[in-house]
């Protein structure tokens, strides 16, 4: 009798997630929408523990506020989820009033030191994540 070993690729990364593990700075940048939006870039700060990807910018609860969360799979694939509040009508989607909710799913590609990501709305966005310290 033989065995046949078969190696996926998740198991080839399986228990890898460490390598993510430390300081990011993290790029919003939106492009004017169709809708009428204006063009808006901000930066905030992230960090990454045990493949779990966390970031704030400005204080909860206030206009201006957003929360980036969510895990960060083996091959560096992550489902993250982007709530916040807006500010400025004239920056959001339909030009939703200050102090609206919204909450915006986030595809994203993590490399050691670098990644890219899309919030799934109808606006396009685009994120950047550049790795500034190691855990």
């Amino acid at each position: 009798m033989v065995a046949l070993l078969v190696f996926l690729p998740s198991a080839v990364y399986a228990g890898n997630v460490a390598r993510f593990n430390g300081a990011w700075d993290a790029t919003l940048s939106c492009p004017k929408s169709p809708g009428g939006a204006k063009a808006f870039s901000f930066e905030f700060d992230v960090q990454i523990k045990d493949g779990v990807l966390l970031g704030e910018r400005g204080t909860e609860g206030q206009p201006g506020w957003m929360r980036l969360g969510g895990p960060i799979n083996d091959d560096g694939s992550a489902s993250l989820i982007a709530e916040g509040i807006t500010n400025l009508s004239e920056y959001a989607i339909n030009h939703a009033q200050k102090g609206t909710p919204y909450k915006h799913a986030v595809s994203a590609q993590f490399g050691a030191k670098h990644g890219t990501g899309k919030w799934i709305t109808v606006r396009t966005c685009d994120f950047t994540f550049d790795k500034t310290k190691t855990d």
